[in-house]
């Protein structure tokens, strides 16, 4: 009974029928057309299927998906949200180069040797014959280990720089005397010594921000300068340190007096270091002594 009754449901979708249109006033024949349950279903199907997909089209192409997609985002929240990201990835390498930086210039305050010994901010008053350092094991290793770095990351090509980009700066001598040593990247002398009268006034190259003013084992009282276009200048040895950190200086400015501070130092003199971009530069390039 069961097989019979599904035969006649697969006999009636099969049963044709025919659709004709009349025209109302004259009952004239305008169009027919012979169909079954099984066409009408496909033809269903076919445009449901066609109206999906230009809905779909029309949706995914068009402005229309801002209005009919809950809490999507307006073209204007797009574009704000792309430039999020372009900022957040330039202040994530701009934090890079940064780190870079001040890794660089710790090495340079160390002078390739152990760290800093930091004194209260009037030390400069202090005579430094009453100052003791004791160095540790610590101390030797830590050496060993800035100086293998300097030897790795200090090495590179002096012809690196734009003078045309530099054609503007216009650089002083920081003291008059005679050159005792010369810039020398393979004996990793990265200034220049400078010999000079007693009490000789030394003064900034560059106008700029007083960024270190201290005393350390090594190069006695160390007085550097940040200034434009990437320059970071360092005055060693000296017996007075004139300026403090955050001061500004202007070109001639006088920052230190010359002496002869700190182990690394044979007579008075001054070791003047000049660093563009995180790298030593021969003064000399620069400035005529």
């Amino acid at each position: 009974m069961e097989k019979s009754k599904q035969k006649k449901r697969i006999e009636k979708l099969r049963d044709k029928y025919r659709l004709i249109i009349y025209n109302d006033e004259s009952f004239e024949e305008v169009f027919s057309y012979k169909l079954n349950r099984l066409n009408v279903v496909f033809l269903v199907g076919l445009s449901s299927i066609i109206l999906i997909s230009f809905v779909y089209i029309l949706i995914a192409h068009t402005t229309l998906k801002e209005y009919v997609i809950p809490d999507y985002p307006k073209l204007e929240e797009r574009q704000k949200i792309i430039e999020t990201a372009i900022r957040t990835d330039s202040l994530e390498n701009q934090l890079r180069i940064h780190k870079q930086y001040l890794s660089v210039l710790k090495t340079i305050l160390n002078d390739g040797d152990a760290p800093q010994y930091i004194l209260e901010p009037n030390a400069y008053e202090t005579d430094a014959k009453d100052i003791t350092f004791q160095r540790s094991v610590f101390d030797s290793l830590l050496r060993l280990e800035v100086a293998e770095y300097e030897s790795i990351n200090l090495e590179y090509e002096q012809k690196s720089i734009n003078k045309t980009q530099l054609s503007n700066l216009n650089f002083t001598t920081p003291i008059s005397g005679i050159i005792s040593e010369d810039f020398s990247i393979k004996k990793h002398h990265f200034a220049i010594d400078i010999v000079s009268t007693k009490d000789q006034v030394v003064r900034s190259v560059l106008a700029g921000t007083v960024i270190i003013s201290t005393w350390t084992l090594e190069t006695g009282f160390v007085i550097g300068v940040q200034h434009s276009n990437d320059f970071l200048s360092f005055y060693k040895h000296n017996s007075k340190l004139l300026k403090h950190v955050g001061e500004e200086v202007k070109t001639g400015e006088g920052i230190a007096v010359i002496g002869n501070t700190g182990e690394y130092t044979t007579g008075p003199h001054l070791h003047f270091e000049l660093w563009h971009e995180g790298k030593p530069v021969d003064p000399k390039r620069f400035i005529v002594f």
